[in-house]
């Protein structure tokens, strides 16, 4: 909501915007706001009003006289700036955004001139008093919600006998297309994508890994039966690969299963945003990261209050078909004083086992080449029940510093089965726990923006294991009550310093110089007790397979930019990266003759892993027109094993016969990733006040030391007959592929908004090269001799170990991916109706390609989704959404999942403000 500058408060978003053309011979300068219109304020002599000016409230006289004598003041309210150095016009346009308060120039600004940064909390007086002190120019109230920005040096500076008039003028850096996504994402030189409050409020989600269904180079590869979250950026995903965060705290839970391992636990109903950086490691989150940073950005109190409300909250209550029984909502935040402000979301969501889709209903073959659909690879244990909520609050210390604090959890109660047939199931109360605080000091200096945290949190799985029965109900496999435990305590700083420089030719330079360090310390713990039922299992098995131990990553960066007349760009960055990984395991042997055996305890192995890495990033942009960037980019990134690779040891669980070994030389993995594009971002396309924006980019990332599990020998073989035949015991282990891995693809988002109609769409090219060769001794022992070889008639057979059909499973992201968003808005936008598409031909998966528990290959499949929305009043909301509209039956994401996605859902929401 924005001040119109004649007493009233309207919807920006219906604003009807005007040309600026000149009026009483003074032209307007075209000033702009994100999303939105402005009033701009314009000399106009007063003996030289058009009939166009006298339609406008005028200023007051007397007020400007006022202004003139120093006698008007502003509010002394604290505000939260953010503010980056740029065209001063613009600035002012933002800085009106974030004050409500109007602004007028005093004749024209000068070209070229830029703004000083404002970053951080203070009163709007202040913000302009910065904003300004490199510019020559002055600032005057002319009432407590209006300012003029006049030039000293002016003749008629303070000529009274000169009043102004609003003008809606224009915007030009907005927020358009179906998700009402920022201009910022197609002005930053590089691939970057924000997921909107909007675009995850139109369709009510039944899991998070549905709000990243139409992000360019994303995927998510997760179970339908486990609402943790594993998402996949540019063919990478897991272990460290994404950093995926809440508020800034990373997220490292990992659990052995079949299929993911990674696994992020968040509520959609508790998310205001999320930004996806694909292209920039050199910051703070990129340490151990090597693919992408995903920040989800919970809800605060300037989410959930409009301007000006000291108090209020918000309430979304929806209920739909196909066991989506009820998902509600509620926050509320208070204002408390200029210093304090505080808020609170609680959420609750309840779904059963939905059905799934009946058309095309084929799934997937496995890697043994058998056929699954929805009739014998069925969605049963989908049902969850969450509870999530969180707590912010947020002090003003002064007008340089505030402080942030943060409380997110969750708890969420589910089954799981980790097989096709849905035989073997296991129940899971998962809990999670965040805390997070920031403190942000930005004094009146452009070499300091200081932001500084530190978080803590916590992912914690109670599971138990029903004992698994023979067909005459005799007790195979007794049962297990596990808890899986991981704590995550970081702390990071940065700071960001600007110099402006003189004019060089006929534009301003600038440099900023942004550099910081993080730290984080992972500490996993495994317990769990068995029923004692009989059958086979052992506490050792489970405290394996998810292992307890210790990790520690620090990075440091620094990053320079030298850009020039907002026109061209160049940027070079280094960043530091250590870890270091400590705990104690054990391997162990199936053989009798080994002595050896896992149920006697194995033979200890002490795991001490560290290594660092300086990584060079590059980066450079032009902008040869007006509407057009072209980007290119280049960094190097070493991504630190975790806790899960580098500790696993124990037997598969049960009577399968398979150790897991901990592999002491496995080594980081080392990548470097280019990238092309280019933004485009124009308006008054095809008609007034359109905007039409795009992204396209290419990218070619080398990952060196891929880590992966894989099949591996046992030391000891055992003979079967003797000369003739030996039997190769199997294992398996983390292991590093020899030949670097190759993932390339080219991603598009594109929007068209008309304001009474819109389209927008995505489109993900994906292509993973693997040869998958790997040395399969990872033990520091002594192998027999025939451990990796059978023996023939002939002499000695081939390897049988150490190329990618005895890769473990490694799934690739869909090979191509389209999806189509488009709508009406009506009734002076009250009404939104629109549909979306997604399209997807998954490519086949490397490794395993005999076993019955890995897919080899899922099929393509299409989904058509229908939304709207209808605004009651200016409170009340009404949202339906029918999903999968044509009931295709499909599996979404590549990642070992079995279950099928939820056929036709209809869910109808009513939200309210208060």
């Amino acid at each position: 909501m924005l001040s119109n500058g004649v007493g009233r408060i309207v919807d920006t978003n219906k604003i009807i915007r005007k040309s600026s053309t000149p009026i009483g011979g003074v032209r307007t300068i075209a000033l702009t706001a994100v999303g939105s219109g402005m009033i701009a304020l314009m000399p106009l002599a007063v003996g030289a009003q058009t009939r166009d000016a006298e339609i406008l409230q005028q200023a007051n006289k007397a007020e400007i006289a006022q202004a003139a004598e120093g006698s008007v003041t502003l509010s002394n309210d604290m505000l939260s700036f953010d503010i980056s150095a740029q065209s001063l016009a613009i600035a002012l346009v933002n800085f009106s955004r974030v004050s409500g308060i109007d602004v007028a120039v005093d004749g024209t600004l000068p070209d070229g001139i830029q703004s000083v940064a404002v970053q951080g909390n203070m009163t709007a007086g202040a913000a302009l008093d910065r904003m300004l002190s490199q510019s020559g120019l002055i600032w005057n109230a002319v009432n407590p919600t209006t300012i003029s920005i006049i030039d000293p040096v002016r003749g008629d500076a303070g000529n009274t006998s000169i009043i102004t008039v609003p003008v809606t003028v224009t915007a030009t850096e907005r927020a358009l297309g179906p998700n009402g996504v920022s201009d910022k994402v197609y002005e930053t030189p590089g691939s970057v994508a924000v997921i909107t409050q909007e675009s995850m409020r139109k369709s009510p989600v039944r899991e998070a890994r549905e709000i990243f269904n139409n992000v360019a180079g994303v995927d998510v590869s997760n179970d339908a039966r486990d609402p943790g979250l594993t998402v996949n950026v540019r063919g990478q995903q897991e272990m460290g690969r994404v950093n995926v965060n809440i508020d800034g705290a990373r997220q490292n839970y990992n659990q052995l299963t079949h299929g993911t391992t990674s696994r992020v636990y968040i509520d959609p109903a508790l998310l205001a945003e999320v930004d996806i950086e694909k292209s920039n490691l050199t910051q703070n989150g990129g340490a151990g990261a090597s693919a992408g940073i995903v920040t989800m950005r919970t809800l605060n109190t300037q989410d959930i209050l409009d301007e000006g409300e000291e108090w209020g909250g918000k309430v979304n209550i929806s209920h739909g078909t196909n066991s989506y029984d009820f998902a509600g909502d509620a926050s509320a935040g208070a204002r408390i004083s200029p210093k304090f402000d505080i808020s609170a979301t609680i959420s609750r969501k309840v779904i059963g086992n939905y059905r799934a889709g009946a058309h095309n209903p084929g799934l997937f073959t496995t890697g043994n080449g058998n056929y699954y659909s929805t009739e014998n690879s069925r969605p049963e244990y989908t049902f969850l029940r969450q509870t999530s909520g969180l707590l912010k609050a947020n002090i003003y210390l002064d007008e340089d510093q505030e402080i942030n604090l943060g409380y997110v959890g969750s708890q969420s109660d589910y089954a799981k089965t980790n097989d096709v047939t849905n035989l073997f199931t296991d129940f899971n109360e998962t809990e999670t726990h965040t805390l997070t605080a920031k403190h942000n000091w930005n004094p009146e200096s452009d070499l300091i923006n200081l932001n500084s945290g530190v978080y803590w949190t916590r992912t914690e799985n109670h599971q138990f294991r029903p004992a698994r029965l023979s067909a005459s109900g005799t007790v195979t496999t007794d049962s297990f009550d596990n808890q899986y435990t991981l704590d995550t305590t970081g702390a990071d700083i940065a700071n960001r310093s600007d110099f402006a420089f003189n004019k060089i030719g006929d534009g301003l330079s600038r440099v900023s110089i942004d550099y910081g360090t993080e730290f984080f310390h992972d500490n996993a713990k495994t317990t769990a007790e068995m029923g004692g039922l009989g059958g086979a299992g052992a506490a050792y098995q489970v405290e394996g397979s998810t292992p307890s131990g210790k990790r520690d990553v620090y990075g440091g960066y620094l990053n320079t930019t030298y850009g020039w007349n907002d026109m061209f760009q160049i940027t070079g960055g280094l960043r530091y990266d250590r870890y270091d990984l400590n705990g104690d395991a054990f391997w162990c042997e199936t053989a009798a003759a080994s002595g050896n055996l896992c149920s006697d305890g194995g033979t200890s192995l002490d795991i001490d892993l560290a290594e660092s890495k300086v990584s060079p990033s590059f980066g450079a942009s032009i902008s040869p027109v007006e509407g057009v960037q072209f980007f290119a980019n280049y960094r190097e990134n070493m991504r630190a094993p975790t806790i899960q690779e580098a500790m696993l040891s124990g037997d598969h669980i049960g009577n399968v016969g398979i150790p897991f070994y901990s592999n002491a030389n496995l080594k980081a993995e080392e990548s470097e990733t280019k990238e092309i594009g280019v933004n485009f971002k124009f308006d008054n396309v095809l008609q007034k006040g359109d905007g039409f924006r795009a992204k396209v980019a290419y990218f070619r990332s080398k990952i060196e030391n891929y880590a992966t599990i894989a099949y591996v020998p046992q030391p000891t073989t055992s003979t079967i007959i003797p000369g003739l035949l030996i039997n190769s015991n199997q294992a398996a282990a983390m292991v590093n592929l020899e030949d670097p891995v190759y993932v390339n693809g080219t991603e598009m988002e594109l929007s068209y908004d008309a304001g009474e109609y819109y389209l927008g769409g995505t489109l993900t090219l994906s292509d993973m090269d693997l040869q998958g060769d790997y040395n399969p001794f990872v033990l520091d022992t002594d192998y027999d001799q025939y451990a990796n070889s059978g023996l023939s008639p002939l002499g000695v057979g081939d390897p049988i170990y150490g190329d990618a059909g005895d890769l473990y499973g490694i799934y690739a992201t869909p090979k191509r991916k389209y999806t189509l968003d488009g709508g009406f808005r009506l009734l002076d936008r009250d009404l939104v109706m629109g549909m979306r598409a997604t399209f997807v031909y998954p490519q086949d998966n490397f490794g395993s390609s005999s076993l019955s528990s890995v897919v080899g290959e899922y099929f393509k499949y299409r989904v058509f989704d229908f939304y709207s929305s209808y605004d009651v009043n200016d409170n009340v909301s009404l949202r339906l959404a029918v999903n999968n509209m044509f009931d295709e039956g499909y599996v979404q994401g590549a990642g070992g999942t079995y279950a099928p996605a939820p056929g036709r859902t209809a869910v109808l929401t009513l939200s309210g403000n208060f």
